[in-house]
């Protein structure tokens, strides 16, 4: 194992913020970053049986059967091999997008730092976290149409009540990130300037050194429903012939050819809370120990 401190980098999302589209650059230049002591994980291998970081380094009761549950420093050597950094993207571990149960939605990611505690202790130090934030009536909006597309139809209406533009509170969850023990620096971007600072923000995950070899993917991956494919789902809801019946839309009433996206809210629900964003950008850009990345100060 190489004698060259370890570090840790952990975008952890948050979700609905092109996480898929950093996740396939990293995954593509997987290769050429373990060549430079990178070594990156993403959903692709976390999310296999017992694969999940909770199970790797014994953050849940019990492994799944057949899989070996080894002490927590070998678990990181085997993902270290000979590499100075490892690299995390996972958004899911953080906490779900939606409640599994259709229940009331108090606070976004309430238990995101004491995982990133467990982990941290597991692991033997502390972990740097990255992760982007979202204007909310469009994080709504796209937590929405997420949940269409797994399954669980509800008017936005609905939805709203449960998981409403009030529960997107950035400065909450970035404020406990902050404070979490075992988490060193916290840096946060808007997915408005994702594309902008791409590369900043590959270089802030893997290194100045290593980012060269991160190219953004060409395409959109993920995009959402649009207003039609929404109105054709809920009108299929009930019909067993129907399963799936978002993701066939996305596909026949595609933004891409023309459909206007989804959106839930009107122009006052939108100004209202682009009013609150700004607030919360303002605070969260005066938090010691947390940088914003921003397009004005490249």
């Amino acid at each position: 194992m190489s004698a060259t401190p370890l570090s840790v980098a952990f975008h952890i999302g948050a979700h609905k913020t092109a996480t898929t589209h950093l996740q396939r650059a990293l995954r593509t230049a997987a290769d050429q970053l373990a060549g430079q002591g990178v070594q990156y994980y993403g959903p692709d291998t976390l999310r296999l049986p017992g694969r999940s970081l909770q199970s790797l380094f014994g953050l849940k009761h019990q492994a799944p059967d057949g899989i070996v549950k080894r002490p927590a420093a070998e678990q990181l050597a085997r993902l270290r091999k000979d590499g100075h950094r490892l690299v995390f993207s996972e958004e899911n571990f953080i906490g779900a997008l939606n409640t599994p149960n259709g229940g009331k939605m108090k606070r976004r990611y309430k238990v995101a730092d004491t995982r990133l505690t467990g982990l941290s202790a597991a692991l033997g130090q502390n972990i740097d976290v990255h992760l982007a934030v979202r204007r909310p009536t469009a994080f709504v909006n796209s937590a929405y149409c997420q949940l269409l597309l797994g399954g669980r139809v509800q008017p936005f209406k609905s939805y709203i009540k449960t998981h409403g533009v009030g529960t997107v509170d950035w400065v909450d969850l970035i404020s406990r990130l902050r404070a979490t023990h075992g988490v060193g620096t916290v840096t946060v971007w808007r997915y408005e300037d994702y594309a902008t600072l791409f590369p900043h923000i590959i270089a802030g995950l893997v290194g100045q050194d290593a980012a060269a070899s991160v190219t953004p993917p060409r395409r959109r991956v993920n995009r959402g429903l649009s207003a039609a494919a929404v109105a054709q789902v809920l009108e299929q809801a009930g019909d067993l012939a129907g399963q799936n019946s978002a993701r066939a839309a996305r596909k026949t009433l595609a933004v891409e050819d023309g459909h206007a996206p989804f959106d839930g809210f009107t122009q006052k629900d939108h100004a209202m809370g682009d009013a609150d964003y700004a607030r919360q950008i303002a605070q969260i850009a005066q938090m010691d120990g947390v940088t914003l990345l921003r397009p004005d100060l490249l």
